[in-house]
């Protein structure tokens, strides 16, 4: 090991270890066999526009896992409106489990892991791995994994990816704009680094008849997906660009501490294949080395930040330290055991996914996996806006408002007629008092509400009287009053 040491390092680009076209070679646009697009969705439905466009295209079966902020009944509503027919809509509940994705060595070690990593509650690699399962359930062979805030792939270069997979058991894409990146590699290329990025499971073709392994509970889980393909040369990458949704990435530096433990044990391994060694040996002494070699990469970064756009160089430093925060308290024996449990995991899953048997229908493979799926079945009875507004009135009682705007309450009083006058009055009259000498508009108000009552109507009911001095009423033996008093029944 200790001749090697000069070349454990962090790299900037792995792209050697992804095969690819080679110069001056076109990959042939023909029929891909695609058989599935499998959406991990947890944004709004609106999301799956591009899923939706791609798997029209493509002619193929469309599989949309749900959780956080998309749900089944949304996506179907979203499906109908675009008038896709036979997408398959799994929920899936924070407390979903399942023996095939039970990975026992991972999850003794989990609480052994830096608390960073429960910052952040995601189940992209549960979600990744029912769809490895459905596919093999359902006996597609080629399927394309898309993240809902990819776009921009045209479906020539989906087929192209998609083509590889008869050389490759992987095939991906560049996500290139927005970089589909960590946060401190971010940082790196903000501050002046040479960063790259590499295939990823955002934009992903799998062949689920090659030796493939599982996605962990981790960040990069993606990369240790195909790191057995990228160690034996079958990881393709087509050289075609994604576009990715941009997004701030230093808004919360904790999740790069969050990040880091998955970035180092990726990072790490990746190294391993840059100098030509076996997993076997990611030792304890190997992690040692580059956990000091991880240090000084971050170390470096950071000495840059001054070299970062002056609105990011606070938040990337605040990352930066985040990150080193996190990596202080990595041990070497930590990452050696991790990989050791990943490992004894991996040899259990390709047992259970030897085992896994074809099912007769969606409904079947679904119910094997303690799921429930809804189907998209078109458009039922979704109106035109301009129907909405003019549908036709059903016969039957109508409530009318009472009063809903001005000229209705005007028109209403222009109808009101005063009950006859034979009727027996059996409440007191109410004696409103305005408590103020008669002001001008008193005799305005007297004007507006005359046309109010029918003409030569005289009776108690309706009796206006205006304010008269103290002088006058004492003359007639009533009580001083400055205020005009108005008798209502």
């Amino acid at each position: 090991m200790s001749r090697y040491r000069a070349g454990i390092r962090q790299h900037g680009t792995h792209r050697e270890l992804a095969g690819g076209r080679k110069p001056g070679e076109t990959l042939r646009v023909g029929a891909s066999g695609l058989d599935a697009i499998i959406v991990p969705g947890s944004r709004p439905a609106a999301y799956l526009d591009h899923a939706v466009t791609l798997a029209r295209a493509a002619n193929c079966s469309l599989v949309i896992l749900c959780s956080h902020y998309l749900h089944a009944c949304e996506v179907k509503e979203y499906l109908d409106a675009r008038s896709f027919r036979g997408a398959i809509i799994i929920e899936l509940s924070p407390e979903y489990s399942h023996p095939l994705f039970c990975f026992p060595g991972l999850l003794e070690i989990k609480d052994d892991l830096p608390s960073a990593c429960g910052n952040h509650i995601t189940d992209l690699s549960m979600k990744r791995n029912v769809g490895l399962v459905l596919a093999k359930m359902m006996g597609w062979r080629r399927i394309f994994f898309l993240d809902d805030d990819i776009r921009d792939i045209a479906y020539p270069d989906l087929q192209r990816t998609v083509g590889m997979l008869s050389s490759f058991s992987a095939a991906g894409m560049w996500v290139t704009d927005f970089p589909d990146n960590s946060i401190v590699c971010h940082a790196n290329r903000e501050t002046g680094g040479s960063q790259d990025v590499f295939v990823s499971g955002a934009a992903l073709a799998v062949d689920c008849e090659s030796d493939i392994g599982f996605f962990p509970d981790i960040y990069n889980e993606d990369w240790l997906f195909f790191f057995d393909a990228a160690s034996k040369g079958e990881l393709g990458n087509s050289c075609l660009k994604a576009t990715q949704l941009y997004y701030y990435p230093f808004a919360n530096a904790g999740r790069a501490a969050w990040q880091e433990f998955g970035d180092l044990i990726a990072e790490g391994l990746y190294a391993l294949l840059h100098l030509g060694l076996e997993v076997e040996q990611a030792t304890s002494r190997y992690w040692a080395r580059f956990i000091e070699a991880r240090r000084n990469f971050l170390e470096d970064t950071l000495s840059r930040v001054s070299e970062a756009p002056a609105d990011m160089q606070v938040e990337i430093a605040a990352s930066l330290y985040s990150a080193l925060k996190c990596l202080s308290g990595i041990t070497p024996d930590l990452c050696a055991r991790y990989v050791k449990a990943w490992r004894e995991d991996l040899k259990h899953w390709k047992r259970r996914w030897a085992d896994i048997h074809e099912m007769p229908s969606v409904g079947a493979a679904v119910a094997a996996l303690g799921l429930v799926a809804i189907r998209s079945d078109g458009a039922n009875r979704i109106l035109h806006p301009q129907d909405r507004i003019t549908l036709a009135p059903v016969p039957g009682p109508v409530t009318i408002p009472q009063s809903d705007t001005v000229r209705e309450m005007a028109v209403s009083m222009n109808a009101w007629r005063p009950p006859p006058l034979d009727v027996k009055r059996d409440t007191l009259p109410l004696e409103v008092v305005i408590p103020f000498e008669v002001p001008r508009w008193w005799h305005r108000v007297q004007r507006r509400i005359s046309p109010l009552i029918p003409s030569g109507f005289v009776g108690e009911r309706h009796v206006v009287s205006a304010p008269t001095s103290a002088a006058a009423s004492r003359a007639r033996g009533e009580p001083e009053s400055s205020v005009p008093t108005v008798s209502l029944s």
